[in-house]
């Protein structure tokens, strides 16, 4: 027994004298803290490419309408696989052509002041309907047959040559910074929506207020921005302003008044990819949000492209 105890006390000897001798651990560092975040993008399709439509100032022709179908008249709406009239003449027989739809908003509102404005400043808006192919011409009628389709197509809707789309180099995620560190080179707005939606979430189709004449380009991305300045936000949305802040037990309670408002830093809420291109508009895609983005909302071109 005094032997156990003899060995017992050496061995806490021998650990005591090297804990003693042992170099003191490193501090721990602390962890870095960052507000990026890394997000998955929508990627964009063949639809996508082909269905989003556009705004532009340039003279689309009027020349060939669609006037009728194998069962007009009461056939109306034809779709992949049908069979379409097409009027006007000088179209060519195995030739693919687009279909597009010149369009007006229907709603009788505007989601930020000044949208009919800013359209009709970017130009018309046009939906892309799909593809179709003459198959043959009987008079001034060419008979064609739609093979591809992103809506109903219909009666009065414009003829024109098809082109090729420009294909886009996108990214699967993306690195989105909470609050930017400085400015985009190039600033837009958010002036419509594909369909005429007003609230955004990824894989919807927007027009922005700067097309090729301001050096936009297919496959540039823009980050959608949300600041705090109140000569950029909505009359309703300057509301708060007016309310009370603070908690009745502060002794001076804080204030948020617009001149600090205009100091803040803007917030990234999300990031759109350029489909397509004319002088005065740019169609865009959105990839990713963090929040609800809105028509209206302004935009910024990435740097790093």
């Amino acid at each position: 027994m005094k032997k156990t105890l003899l060995v017992a006390l050496v061995l806490m000897a021998t650990a005591a004298v090297a804990q003693e001798q042992a170099p003191p651990a490193a501090p721990l560092e602390a962890p870095k803290v960052t507000t990026d975040m890394t997000l998955q993008n929508e990627t964009p399709s063949y639809s996508d490419l082909y269905c989003s439509g556009f705004i532009t100032n340039e003279s689309i022709t009027h020349t060939n309408k669609i006037v009728g179908g194998t069962y007009s008249p009461e056939q109306t709406q034809f779709t992949r696989g049908g069979t379409i009239f097409v009027n006007g003449g000088g179209l060519q027989e195995g030739v693919q052509y687009s279909v597009l739809r010149e369009l007006r908003d229907p709603n009788h509102y505007e989601p930020f002041t000044g949208q009919r404005a800013a359209i009709n400043a970017a130009g018309q808006p046009y939906d892309e309907l799909g593809r179709i192919r003459v198959v043959s011409i009987r008079g001034n009628v060419a008979v064609a047959q739609v093979e591809f389709s992103c809506q109903n197509m219909t009666l009065g809707d414009l003829v024109v040559p098809f082109k090729e789309h420009e294909p886009v180099t996108f990214r699967k995620t993306s690195v989105l910074p909470r609050f930017p560190a400085g400015p985009g080179h190039l600033s837009a707005r958010i002036i419509m929506a594909r369909e005429f939606d007003t609230q955004l979430r990824p894989g919807h189709k927007v027009y922005l207020s700067a097309g090729s004449n301001r050096g936009v380009i297919v496959g540039h991305y823009f980050r959608v921005i949300r600041g705090y300045d109140p000569a950029k936000l909505e009359a309703v949305d300057n509301l708060s302003f007016k309310a009370p802040i603070g908690e009745d037990t502060q002794k001076y309670p804080g204030t948020i008044t617009p001149e600090t408002a205009k100091t803040l830093p803007v917030r990234d809420i999300g990031e759109m990819i350029v489909l397509s291109v004319t002088p005065s508009s740019a169609t865009a895609m959105v990839v990713n949000a963090v929040e609800d983005i809105h028509v209206g909302d302004w935009v910024e071109m990435e740097d790093e492209q």
